[in-house]
């Protein structure tokens, strides 16, 4: 599985700076642009730590004007907004806006100081180019009540501070300072310590808070606010401190303990060692095809479920659970990721925290995900996705000797069903933050859908 040192990411993102819209310092007349041979060199880490899209190099300012964050504009394949600049034109039935106190504040210099991990800015991206987000929406002008919104128009908001501390990603298990290491430095962006970021704690997170309270004035607008930390918010912040449905808590490891059922969703693990499948392996999954390999699972032991895996699942043939170390003298010519494209089920238990990255591996192999992890809040919300309906096999923690014979006991039609839909919504939610970002709104439209139909019952 691919890891990468702190000075190999550093100099990936030094990388980043071939876009001429990309500052190297805080001013926006810093800008520079380098050359065919060092975008190439460049070319694997940006697709791993942005989902593979394409910065957009020209046009910003006229189309884009209020995104004060030149660090991050949308991409080449965003669709035309006419909505936004003709008022004549079909407005959208709703529209993203960001906030602009931190990072998109209108100070760039202020605005670098806040500190940023690639997560965030992966999510922040995927943001902007959500063919409904709108750039001449100045939040600042909502909250002095200059700019005027339209009631008939739904509207999502998203701060732009950082609220997704992770320490692992796209940088596994950093000897020193994983926060550090997977920082966002483009721009020339500071970075002190995790823990001095205004929002390290969400209990104390002024700024969101503060957005609430702005939230709460338009009946219309709900706050999407990411969390992507180790375990998930104490049950108090949301059963005591914030219980309003204005907010939605996208969460990577939350628990079923600590969360809003009715308006918040788990948030999709990053894509840390994802898999690329050929035309000829999608294909074989749309037509059913055998693989040669009930389950697998490679990885170390750390709690739970990993040790029954990892020490007395084994059968030696098709069911395949070894540590790193073990997998690697038994199988020396081929890799995990390979061996995930000949697998029907890949297991992904939790870890350390409820969350695992194995989860979105194993959707990006083809494969169907088998989870062990009581009570976490899987990603997006069961308006989108139904998971154990639809894709994943999830097993309690207590019955995790019994993967066997219930993996062999599902019908072969209902596997393929399975292993059709687990791509599909890999490819649609998991592939790219733009998805990402698309599946937390398409659930929270469908949400909104269900209360208006409700109400027309009641």
């Amino acid at each position: 599985m691919t890891r990468f040192r702190r000075s190999q990411v550093f100099a990936a993102y030094g990388f980043l700076l071939l876009s001429p819209l990309l500052l190297i310092g805080t001013h926006r007349s810093g800008l520079v642009d380098l050359s065919r041979e060092q975008e190439t060199k460049a070319k694997g880490f940006r697709d791993l730590a942005s989902g593979g899209y394409l910065i957009r190099k020209d046009n910003r300012l006229p189309a884009f004007p209020f995104i004060n964050d030149l660090t991050i504009l949308p991409t080449r394949n965003v669709s035309s907004r006419p909505w936004q600049f003709n008022s004549s034109a079909p407005q959208p039935p709703y529209k993203l806006i960001l906030t602009d106190f931190g990072w998109n504040h209108f100070n760039q210099t202020h605005g670098l100081s806040f500190g940023r991990s690639l997560r965030s800015r992966e999510l922040v991206h995927g943001m902007v180019d959500h063919p409904y987000f709108d750039a001449t929406i100045h939040w600042s002008q909502i909250v002095d009540g200059t700019h005027i919104l339209d009631p008939n128009t739904r509207y999502y908001i998203f701060m732009d501070v950082e609220t997704c501390f992770e320490s692992n990603y796209p940088i596994y298990m950093d000897p020193v300072d994983g926060f550090a290491a997977n920082a966002d430095r483009v721009g020339g962006r500071t970075f002190s310590k995790a823990n001095a970021e205004p929002c390290y704690s969400i209990l104390d997170c002024d700024y969101l808070y503060k957005t609430l309270e702005t939230v709460h004035k338009h009946p219309n607008m709900m706050l999407v606010s990411y969390y992507c930390r180790g375990w998930g918010p104490t049950a108090k912040f949301r059963k005591e401190l914030v219980k309003t449905n204005q907010l939605s808590l996208v969460a990577a490891s939350m628990s079923t303990d600590e969360f809003n059922p009715h308006v918040d969703q788990g948030l999709p693990p990053g894509r840390l060692n994802a898999v690329e499948l050929g035309a000829s392996e999608i294909e074989a999954i749309n037509s059913c095809g055998d693989r040669p390999y009930l389950v697998t699972f490679v990885g170390e032991f750390r709690a739970g479920p990993r040790e029954a895996l990892l020490y007395n699942m084994s059968n030696g043939h098709d069911a395949i659970f070894l540590s790193t170390r073990d997998f690697h003298n038994q199988f020396p010519s081929i890799t995990y990721s390979e061996m995930l494209k000949k697998s029907v089920y890949g297991a992904a238990p939790r870890g350390d925290n409820l969350f695992s990255y194995r989860f979105t591996e194993v959707l990006s192999a083809g494969a169907i995900p088998v989870v062990y992890s009581d009570g976490w809040v899987l990603p997006f919300h069961d308006a989108l996705i139904k998971w154990n309906e639809t894709c994943a096999i999830i097993i309690p923690e207590a019955n995790v000797y019994q993967t066997e014979t219930i993996l062999r006991g599902i019908p072969k039609e209902e596997r393929c069903r399975r292993q059709r839909n687990c791509l599909d919504i890999y490819q649609k939610y998991f592939a790219s933050p733009q998805g990402t970002v698309r599946g937390i709104i398409d659930a929270l439209e469908l949400i909104q859908k269900g209360d208006e139909l409700l109400v027309k019952q009641q």
